[in-house]
C-alpha cells in the first residue's frame, strides 16, 4: 500500500471504532433473541446445551447450528457472562466484514473501490445496530462474504484452491446459521460453470458440515430420533402457506423490491416512517457494478447475492421490519452502494469535477449512524425490547440474592442471561407444558422428554414481569396510554395460555415483592419465604 492508502485504512478503523463501540452494552435496547442466544452460548460452552427448560439438539425446537455458540460461548467463559461480550463479538465481526469488503472491492476493480465498499458498509446505521445485537446472523454474514470473496477469485483465476476455500467458508456459514444453506448450491454451481472437474471436491467442501452433523446426530442420538425431529420441523413448515412455483417467484421478487425500495427507517404510532435510501442505492448499484477484472463478475456477484437473499426470503416476509436476518447478505449489498458512488464519480469527471465528490454522499449516513451510536438507536421493534437496563438489574439482583441452583424462576427472555443461579424459564413454557401449543418457540407440541426440568407454575419461585403503561400523544391529538414491556405488548395478549397463568397467580394470591419501573417481581407463596 501507498502511504495514502495506509492513512485511509487507519481512518476506516477509527471510523469503525467511533461508530460501533460507543455505549455497546446498553445501545440498542436488549432484544429477546439476545437473551436466548446468551443462554445457548453459555450452556453450550459448559457442555449442557439447553435453552431455558428445553434441551438443545440444534434441530428442534431451536434449529440453530452450534458454531456461533462455540465462539461466543468461549468468549463469555473467558471474559464473563455479560451481554457486552457478545455485542463486542458482533462489532468485531463488522470490522471483519469491512476488511473482506476491501478485499472484494480490490479484486473487482482496485483498492480505491475496496475502501469505498468498506466505508459504505461501516456508515450504515442498520449495520451498526444489527451487528451489535447478539445473534448468529452477522457472524454467518461475514463467513458468507468470505465465501463470495473466494468465489470471485476463483472466477478470475480458476484455481482449485479458491473453490475449496469458498466451500469451506460456505460450510462454516451453514454451521453458524441455516439461512445460508443455498450458498452450498452456489459454490457447486460456480464450479460446474467455471471448471466442472472441480465440482465434486467443491461439493465435498461446501457440504462437509451437513455430513458431519448428520453423522454425529445419528451416532449419538440415533437415526430415528433425527427423523422424528426433522418431522417436527416439517410440521412447523406445514402450517405455512405454500404458493405455486410462480407464486413463490413472485413472493421472492416482491421481498427484494420491498427491501430495496420500500423499507422504512422507523415505525411510529401511525405506521412506517421515512425511507431507507442506503438500501435503495445498494440495490440499484448492482446494475452499475464497476467491474474491471473479468466482466462476467457483473453477473456472478448479483447471482451470489440473490442466492443469499433466497435463503432468508424463503422463510421470512418481514425482513424490512425485523431486519436482523438481512445481515446474512447485508455486507455484500455494500458493494452495490459503492458501485453507485464509483459510477457517479466516473460521470462527473467529464465535468472536470473531483472524482471523489460522490463519496460525500456517505456523510449523511455516517451522521445518522453516529447519532445512534453516541445517543440511542431506535429500532423498528423497540416496543419488544427491554425498557430500562438499570431497572432490570435491580429486580434481578433481588431474585439472584434469594435463589439457588435448585430454584426455578420465570423471566422475560430479554434478561435471561441476568439469572445467575436458578433454572431459567418463561411464561410460555408454564402455559404450554400441559396445555396447547402457542407461537413461542414453535406452534407445534414439544415432547415432554425435550424438557430437562418441569417448568409448570407450581415449581416456580419467582416470576418477573415486564408489564407497564406509558403516557403518549395519540395520532388524533388526544393523550392516552400504551402498554410497555414485552409481557404487556406480546407475551400476555398474544401467546395462548399465558393469560390463564396470570389468572392462576392472581387466584393463588402471589404477592408483588418488588416493583421497579415497569418490572414486577411476584413470589410463589408456597416457595418464597
Amino acid at each position: 500500500m501507498t502511504n495514502r492508502e495506509r492513512w485511509i485504512a487507519v481512518g476506516l478503523v477509527v471510523l469503525w471504532a467511533a461508530l460501533f463501540l460507543p455505549n455497546l452494552r446498553t445501545n440498542p435496547n436488549w432484544y429477546g433473541d439476545e437473551g436466548e442466544w446468551m443462554e445457548k452460548c453459555w450452556q453450550f460452552i459448559h457442555g449442557t446445551p439447553r435453552v431455558g427448560p428445553i434441551v438443545n439438539d440444534f434441530v428442534f425446537p431451536y434449529p440453530y447450528p452450534p458454531l456461533y455458540m462455540l465462539v461466543n460461548g468461549a468468549l463469555l467463559r473467558v471474559f464473563g457472562q455479560d451481554i457486552v461480550v457478545g455485542r463486542a463479538l458482533g462489532a468485531v465481526t463488522a470490522l471483519g466484514a469491512a476488511v473482506l469488503l476491501f478485499w472484494i472491492g480490490s479484486r473487482l476493480r482496485d483498492r480505491t473501490f475496496g475502501f469505498l465498499c468498506a466505508a459504505a458498509f461501516l456508515v450504515y446505521a442498520e449495520a451498526n445496530m444489527n451487528f451489535r445485537w447478539v445473534r448468529s446472523h452477522p457472524f454467518a454474514g461475514m463467513l458468507c462474504l468470505a465465501s463470495v470473496g473466494f468465489l470471485i477469485r476463483y472466477v478470475q483465476e480458476k484455481r482449485l484452491r479458491d473453490i475449496l476455500l469458498a466451500g469451506v467458508m460456505a460450510a462454516l456459514a451453514t454451521a453458524t446459521n441455516y439461512f445460508t444453506y443455498p450458498l452450498i448450491g452456489a459454490v457447486i454451481f460456480t464450479a460446474l460453470v467455471v471448471n466442472w472437474r472441480h465440482a465434486p471436491l467443491a461439493a465435498a467442501a461446501a457440504g462437509s458440515y451437513g455430513v458431519m452433523f448428520v453423522a454425529w446426530y445419528a451416532a449419538t442420538r440415533g437415526w430415528p430420533e433425527l427423523m422424528a425431529q426433522v418431522g417436527r420441523l416439517t410440521s412447523v413448515a406445514s402450517n405455512e402457506v405454500r404458493p405455486t412455483m410462480a407464486g413463490e417467484v413472485a413472493r421472492f421478487v416482491g421481498n427484494i423490491w420491498n427491501l430495496g425500495f420500500k423499507t422504512p427507517t422507523g415505525m411510529g404510532l401511525q405506521g412506517p416512517t421515512g425511507h431507507d435510501w442506503w438500501l435503495t442505492l445498494a440495490t440499484v448499484g448492482f446494475v452499475f457494478l464497476p467491474v474491471t477484472k473479468n466482466k462476467w463478475l457483473r453477473a456472478w456477484v448479483p447471482f451470489w447475492l440473490l442466492v443469499l437473499m433466497y435463503g432468508v426470503f424463503k422463510k421470512l416476509n418481514n425482513v424490512p421490519l425485523f431486519f436482523y436476518p438481512a445481515t446474512i447478505f447485508l455486507p455484500l449489498m455494500a458493494v452495490g452502494g459503492a458501485g453507485v458512488l464509483a459510477w457517479a464519480g466516473e460521470g462527473i469527471k467529464r465535468w472536470k469535477w473531483p472524482e471523489w465528490l460522490p463519496v460525500l454522499a456517505l456523510v449523511p449516513f455516517a451522521w445518522v449512524s453516529a447519532q445512534g451510536a453516541w445517543g440511542q438507536f431506535h429500532s423498528k421493534i423497540d416496543h419488544w425490547t427491554q425498557r430500562s437496563v438499570a431497572d432490570a438489574e435491580v429486580v434481578m439482583r433481588f431474585v439472584n440474592e434469594r435463589t439457588t441452583t435448585n430454584d426455578v424462576v420465570v423471566v422475560p427472555k430479554q434478561i435471561y442471561w441476568l439469572v445467575k443461579h436458578a433454572k431459567r424459564s418463561m411464561l410460555t413454557f408454564c402455559a404450554r407444558y400441559d396445555g396447547p401449543p402457542n407461537d413461542m418457540p414453535v406452534p407445534v407440541p414439544i415432547p415432554k422428554e425435550k424438557y430437562w426440568f418441569d417448568p409448570r407454575l407450581e415449581h416456580v419461585k419467582y416470576v418477573v414481569l415486564e408489564y407497564g403503561v406509558q403516557e403518549v400523544m395519540l395520532p388524533d391529538g388526544r393523550r392516552g396510554q400504551l402498554p410497555v414491556g414485552i409481557d404487556a405488548v406480546y407475551t400476555v395478549p398474544v401467546l395462548r395460555g399465558v393469560r390463564e397463568i396470570l389468572q392462576q397467580m392472581h387466584e393463588e394470591k402471589w404477592p408483588v415483592v418488588v416493583q421497579q419501573g415497569v418490572y414486577l417481581v411476584l413470589a410463589n407463596p408456597r416457595l418464597a419465604r
